[in-house]
């Protein structure tokens, strides 16, 4: 939510941190059900508005401050169960999209390794290097990969990484290669097209 308001030089964060906290301590949570605000106070935030206009008080309970707090008791034994609702609606969604990744000894892969230079987008900044050798298969989930590159300084290191770190190696050179050799098609013939030159053979 900072990001969306923190000027290109990312040297206001600190004057707009109180707003956005603000924004963000009031806002009804999709997965809670409640605003973080309620779940501790039992009750909806106040703003400006909130106290200048025209509310009844005469009807307020004694046991006002109990209220709150059992209010509030109820909210956070609600939220628990919607979290739970709600994780186990991301994973019936996960696992429906799911598919286990398997890699053999001896395969190529990328490696997911992020990286941040100054002065450069970091959105077209490369994610993924190799291609790296697989070494060894730890677990259903992890592997020991090892560079290949000659000239690279961790071509006799090896790593432990992740499944999801790991991409199938394609040599870019030969998607290249395939992408020019599937030219562009040719427009469609039409029938008039068609009849010309079927009367232009039989001449």
């Amino acid at each position: 939510m900072l990001s969306m308001y923190v000027d290109v030089e990312q040297r206001n964060w600190d004057s707009i941190l109180s707003f956005v906290t603000f924004a963000y301590n009031s806002a009804k949570q999709d997965t809670t059900g409640f605003s973080p605000f309620f779940l501790v106070h039992g009750r909806d935030i106040e703003i400006p508005l909130d106290v200048i206009l025209p509310h009844d008080t005469e009807n307020q309970a004694d046991n006002y401050v109990q209220q709150l707090i059992t209010r509030a008791e109820e909210a956070r034994q609600l939220a628990k169960l919607h979290i739970l609702d709600a994780q186990a609606a991301d994973k019936r969604r996960y696992d429906e999209r799911h598919r286990p990744v398997n890699y053999n000894v001896g395969d190529l892969v990328w490696v997911f390794t992020p990286v941040r230079k100054v002065g450069l987008s970091e959105k077209l900044l490369r994610r993924y290097f190799g291609p790296y050798r697989i070494t060894r298969r730890l677990s259903d989930v992890t592997y020991e990969v090892q560079s290949i590159e000659v000239n690279s300084r961790r071509q006799s290191k090896k790593d432990i990484v992740h499944v999801l770190t790991l991409e199938p190696y394609c040599d870019p050179k030969k998607q290249l290669d395939d992408a020019r050799a599937h030219r562009i098609p040719k427009r469609p013939v039409t029938r008039s097209q068609t009849r010309l030159q079927r009367d232009a053979d039989s001449s």
